[in-house]
């Protein structure tokens, strides 16, 4: 109560406070909890400080990012927008904050598949930034990975890789060889040689990324398993399937430990698993696994999710494998359903 030397729940400090618990809660990974207490706290600065106040604008530019980072990439457009516009006309486009929230909003603008917009944004931001900030400063630098991976999602690959890789080397010298964010840059290097043919190059790559990654973070990070991810994919793209299926079930096993058993990069590693023992044309076993995780995606992601279709066809397809054609067709014309179903407008 006010009057006796405690604050009350709008005072400044309190808020203050309760924005600082929610920016620990997002880096450790409670996004639920974070989102709540920023959208709780951009609430009370807004009702005592104005919409626009720079500490409200804070509050609620962090929901939005919380927000994409939950998925709900169309809200945190919304709101990352109405921020955009509040920053812009109180600091200026070229403000370092205004400069984060267009960051975030190429980010959103990606994952929405609009592409070409995404790519667009981050160049200016990154141009913006270089300016600004300068051109190795990890702002920057984020920028620059986002232009990447937007150039990667249009399919533009060879200049995805080359971009990628002069991330790589300016993280490498601004931040450390082994700092999380080279690493991650180090990981989409991996991928654009994938895509581009280059799967010799990309599994040395996530050989020493995996090894990198275990030494800083541990065997059983995510991050660490997602390298490992990497080498099983790119091992079965060199036709080397005995050791793809090695490497898909020690996968998997460490990510239902790490993730559990139903988390989708659990399931991601599982159906790696079925699809080596489908090269190895041992499909009675590869049967069974499409079949648990078919089902596990259905419930985890929806039977809608672009994810449950692809394991909806590839159920179809072992059941072919085995001489089951009448199943296979039935689960065919459920896949092409839900698609419709899914692409059907409200």
């Amino acid at each position: 109560p006010h009057g006796d030397g405690v604050p009350g729940a709008d005072d400044p400090r309190v808020l203050a406070a309760r924005h600082e618990r929610a920016f620990a809660l997002s880096r450790q990974g409670h996004l639920a909890a974070a989102l709540v207490e920023f959208e709780q706290v951009a609430a009370a600065r807004e009702k005592t400080l104005g919409h626009a106040h720079p500490d409200a604008l804070d509050a609620r530019q962090e929901a939005a990012y919380v927000l994409g980072l939950l998925g709900r990439h169309l809200d945190a457009h919304r709101v990352g927008t109405a921020v955009l516009a509040l920053r812009e006309a109180q600091a200026g486009a070229d403000h370092p904050e205004t400069l984060r929230c267009r960051h975030n909003l190429a980010y959103n603008l990606n994952r929405l598949g609009r592409l070409e917009e995404s790519h667009r944004l981050a160049q200016e931001v990154a141009a913006a930034r270089a300016d600004v900030l300068g051109a190795h400063h990890p702002d920057t630098l984020a920028s620059r990975f986002e232009v990447a991976y937007a150039l990667g999602r249009l399919g533009r690959w060879e200049e995805a890789l080359a971009a990628y890789r002069e991330v790589a080397a300016d993280r490498e010298r601004v931040l450390g060889a082994h700092h999380p964010e080279t690493l991650a840059a180090r990981y989409e290097t991996g991928i654009s040689l994938g895509r581009l043919g280059r799967a010799t190059e990309a599994l040395a790559l996530y050989r020493e990324l995996a090894a990198a990654r275990a030494t800083a973070q541990g065997g059983s990070h995510p991050e660490t398993l997602r390298a490992r991810h990497g080498i099983g994919v790119n091992l079965g793209r060199l036709g080397r399937w005995t050791e793809a299926l090695a490497e898909a079930r020690d996968t998997a096993a460490l990510r239902a430990g790490a993730l559990g058993p139903e988390h989708p990069d659990t399931l991601i590693s599982r159906r790696e698993i079925a699809v080596a023992l489908g090269w190895l044309d041992r499909w009675d076993e590869a049967l069974p696994v499409y079949r648990q995780v078919a089902a596990a995606r259905d419930r985890v992601l929806g039977s809608a999710h672009p994810d449950s279709l692809t394991s909806g066809n590839d159920l179809a397809h072992a059941l072919e494998r085995v001489g089951r054609g009448a199943e296979a067709t039935a689960v065919y014309q459920r896949v092409a359903h839900a698609r419709t179903d899914h692409a059907r407008p409200v």
